[in-house]
């Protein structure tokens, strides 16, 4: 619900300003950062005052150790911004606040093994089958910033745009699913599983990850 009344917003902001924007009002850009490859889309609200929306996307492929066991897993940053930008003293300077549609997250298989280790019991290949994880954050989460660059000045077309940020994603949650294996609807691997998963949530070693950095850079074209 909370999703499609974001999109929603997002839509009518560009529709809106899409049909009253006169020359100077609206530009695109394109920026690489901690959130990947992203387009955006800027609109003049009111003075000193821009809305940015926009989508970023990157994925990598990496063996990463989940709860004692190695996994294959793709790392899949995907999120959707929703921004706005007061630009301070009417100048290059800003300082941003909004929301985030964040789909980050990291999922794939555990890599071949004799056995594998589920919330300190070993369990061998047959009993687990094929095992899965599928690591995911908030989805939908609010960020505050600040940036350079103001892409609908007068000065120019083209603009430079920079922006440091934090997006307050929360603790990221672990799924880990069993299939084809001779205890996969086991009650005791399912209780093991969801013991790693909880072990997985309150580990302290993922409390950075709570405030996701962005930091980007990019160029902007005025219409």
């Amino acid at each position: 619900m909370k999703k499609t009344l974001i999109l929603s917003v997002i839509t009518l902001l560009s529709s809106s300003y899409s049909a009253q924007a006169a020359p100077g009002d609206m530009a695109l850009g394109l920026k690489t950062g901690t959130l990947g490859i992203g387009l955006e889309a800027t609109f003049e609200v009111a003075d000193k005052f821009n809305v940015r929306v926009g989508g970023n996307y990157f994925k990598l492929s990496s063996e990463v150790d989940v709860e004692g066991n190695d996994y294959d897993l793709d790392l899949k940053l995907n999120s959707f911004t929703a921004i706005g930008d007061w630009h301070v003293m009417d100048g290059i300077f800003r300082v941003s606040a909004g929301a985030v549609i964040n789909k980050n997250g990291l999922n794939g298989a555990a890599l071949s093994s004799n056995t594998y280790e589920i919330d300190d019991t070993i369990y061998t290949a047959d009993e687990v089958g094929a095992l899965s994880a599928d690591v995911k954050f908030t989805t939908i989460a609010p960020y505050l910033g600040i940036g350079w660059g103001n892409a609908l000045a007068d000065d120019s077309d083209w603009t430079f745009m920079a922006d440091i940020g934090v997006i307050f994603a929360g603790k990221p949650k672990l799924d880990v699913t069993s299939t084809g294996g001779t205890l996969s609807n086991d009650q005791a691997l399912l209780d093991s599983i969801a013991q790693a998963e909880t072990d997985f949530k309150d580990s302290d070693e993922l409390k950075y990850l709570k405030i996701y950095p962005v930091i980007s850079v990019g160029v902007s074209y005025r219409f």
